[in-house]
């Protein structure tokens, strides 16, 4: 274990903070959690998912939404895997943040305008109902007021 601003860090940790770190060179975003599992030999995803919690914690990652690939490796991370913590703004891990998001953004705003689809049918459906209930209804009402009449 290595001990880094009070906190200690398993070999496992340092080795997804390397991981992340050389994804994120090498394409330009981070990788997914089940990469990780992959590259790491984890064979959970909920456990890659504890260990990537524990780091944000810790404050060696951070997360960015509820992002599949939101997260952004902390200053302490960078010490921890003896990089340098870039300077400058990368625009190529920008854009491909960006096309992550809009593609997120995309696949959220399918399931919610299927949802309302679903929902206006659904809607439309309870309203014939309604109707055919109230003629119904009505047929009745006028079949009392037929016989009170009629006697």
């Amino acid at each position: 274990m290595m001990k880094i601003h009070d906190h200690e860090l398993t070999d496992r940790q340092i080795e997804i903070l390397s991981f992340i770190y050389d994804y994120q060179t090498d394409y330009g975003f981070v990788p997914s959690i089940r990469e990780i599992c992959e590259a790491t030999g984890i064979r959970s995803t909920s456990a890659v998912s504890y260990q990537i919690n524990r780091l944000v914690r810790l404050g060696y990652i951070n997360k960015v939404g509820e992002v599949s690939r939101g997260m952004i490796l902390m200053a302490p991370a960078y010490d921890v895997i003896g990089k340098q913590v870039p300077n400058e703004c990368d625009f190529s891990m920008l854009r491909a943040e960006l096309l992550a998001l809009r593609s997120e953004n995309r696949r959220i705003r399918e399931q919610y305008e299927a949802r309302v689809k679903n929902l206006e049918h659904e809607r439309n459906q309870l309203s014939q109902m309604l109707s055919m209930l109230k003629y119904r209804v009505i047929e009745q009402l006028e079949g009392v007021f037929e016989e009170e009449i009629a006697s």
